[in-house]
């Protein structure tokens, strides 16, 4: 979609400081971080919220990416959060996780 956001990020039209990319996902810091580790982790194609998720590959590629991000950013076991908002919840109309951490384990 032309005036959503994170097409324009994935199609490279507005910056983002990707800590992860490929043909189908991207993985980039939340302007407003609420923890240390405040990702997002957003599908390129654009589909508006969850409800429109049909495609099991597309799906399992959240999972798996989200599941690199958390091992990555050393927050297996030291608690996380992943959230989705939908049906007008999300600040921007397209689906995307939110990963947060850490949770209040001990460091």
């Amino acid at each position: 979609m032309e005036n959503c956001t994170f097409c324009q990020i994935a199609n490279h039209t507005l910056p983002a400081e990707f800590v992860y990319e490929d043909k189908d996902m991207m993985v980039f810091p939340d302007i407003h971080p609420v923890k240390p580790v405040h990702l997002l982790i957003v599908p390129k194609k654009h589909m508006t919220d969850f409800m429109e998720v049909e495609d099991s590959y597309l799906w399992n590629r959240i999972c798996e990416v989200s599941q690199e991000m958390i091992k990555k950013f050393d927050l297996t076991h030291k608690g996380f959060r992943l959230s989705l908002n939908g049906g007008g919840a999300q600040k921007i109309d397209h689906l995307h996780l939110h990963l947060t951490g850490p949770m209040g384990r001990a460091v």
